[in-house]
């Protein structure tokens, strides 16, 4: 299949690689040939389970392809697969087809894994399931569920909005909202679980795709600015009103990369009053030391044709700016895997003590899960849990009385 024009691929000539970046990228390939594509990819496998691929539509898949390049073509295999059950089941109790529905969309987000070039595929796949996941949200909430885009720097990104059942004014006031901000691989849909989990525990969620993400990147070819960041309080000035949110109660979860966009967010816009970060880097932009495939995803993302081109490195990879620490006074829940080979715990101290130290009373927590690895994919019913309970906690405290500055 071929590209279509102007889409940008994941670039393996980007200024800046080093031989041994060239000899990594040739190895993926050739290594899955020689010791399979389950050792090649087993970091990951965590992160699809808790996608809600079970463990035995995992491993077969795995065994039977022979090598990375052969990943979405047996990926779309097992989406038409199911696709064909799906077909049947029209006669089945809602209930069932909503099973079908979400694991269509599950199935098709693996197909177009994020670490894959740019392809039509990979494409293709991204729309089954952006729109399994649509007819799936609708079938289970109704009105309840939006898709909605927000107004950010002259463009409209697209996002899923979930309301819970309970309505604004039950207390005098409107919804606490809590916004997703994934990381550089993800799309809006990969956290279905987190965002039915929060609704049902009263918060209106917000999943969106913003620049250089998911929908935006497959479909759109938009890319990361260095103001990501401001795209949370795009979406409090366009969403609080039409649908009766409390834009003094917001709360934002980011995830590996979104983790530093979240605490950027909460330094900029006083509107954001709780941080939950899972996994964010600290400093992320020592561009000679990072692997290949990460080299390879910042061409991609930020849309970059040589390492000359790379944003500046403070105002966009690093949390390291005293004036960005000393803005953020909400409570932040810092949580991170020991294991975790992309961002390391003394970061996260780092990150903890640094703000505790500018201001103790603040509310800043870190928990480490010592069998951890990148954002605790092994732990994701513990986290969302403790993530309702954090949100739960502090989105309740009136504004008057966060910290002063």
């Amino acid at each position: 299949m071929t590209d279509a024009p102007g889409t940008r691929q994941n670039r393996a000539d980007i200024g800046g690689y080093r031989f041994v970046d060239h000899v990594a990228r040739r190895a993926v390939s050739s290594l899955s040939h020689v010791i399979g594509v389950k050792n090649v990819t087993r970091p990951f496998w965590n992160r699809w389970r808790m996608s809600g691929i079970d463990d035995e539509t995992l491993m077969r898949f795995l065994s039977g392809i022979d090598s990375i390049d052969d990943w979405p073509y047996a990926a779309m295999e097992l989406v038409d697969a199911a696709e064909r059950e799906l077909g049947t089941a029209t006669t089945h109790p809602r209930e069932r087809r909503v099973e079908l529905l979400r694991r269509l969309s599950y199935l098709a987000h693996m197909a177009q894994w994020g670490s894959l070039p740019m392809t039509d595929l990979k494409r293709e796949a991204y729309r089954k399931s952006r729109d399994y996941y649509i007819e799936a949200e609708t079938l289970v909430w109704g009105e309840n569920y939006l898709r909605v885009r927000v107004p950010f720097d002259g463009h409209e990104y697209a996002a899923n909005l979930h309301l819970p059942e309970r309505r604004p004014g039950d207390d005098g006031r409107g919804l606490p909202l809590v916004v997703i901000l994934h990381g550089m691989d993800d799309t809006k849909e990969e956290h279905l679980a987190t965002e039915n989990g929060l609704c049902e525990a009263g918060f209106a969620v917000l999943g969106i795709d913003g620049p250089g993400q998911g929908e935006s990147l497959i479909l759109e070819d938009r890319t990361w600015p260095a103001n990501f960041h401001e795209i949370v309080p795009a979406a409090i000035d366009a969403l609080a009103g039409p649908y009766g949110l409390d834009a003094n109660r917001v709360g934002v979860i980011g995830i590996s990369w979104g983790g530093l966009w979240a605490l950027k967010a909460a330094a900029a816009d006083e509107r954001v009053a709780a941080v939950y970060d899972l996994g964010g880097p600290v400093d992320a932009g020592r561009w000679k030391k990072l692997p290949y495939f990460l080299k390879s995803k910042y061409g991609q993302v930020l849309g970059i044709e040589s390492a000359d081109d790379l944003p500046d490195y403070q105002t966009v990879f690093s949390l390291t700016d005293p004036e960005v620490l000393r803005g953020i006074r909400v409570p932040v829940r810092i949580v991170h895997g020991a294991k975790d080979p992309l961002v390391k715990v003394r970061d996260k101290e780092w990150l903890r003590d640094t703000l505790l130290g500018t201001r103790p009373e603040q509310d800043v927590s870190l928990l480490v899960y010592p069998d951890g690895d990148h954002c605790c994919t092994g732990h994701g019913a513990e986290i969302r849990a403790d993530g309702a309970a954090f949100f739960a906690r502090v989105l309740d405290v009136p504004k008057t009385s966060r910290l002063a500055a």
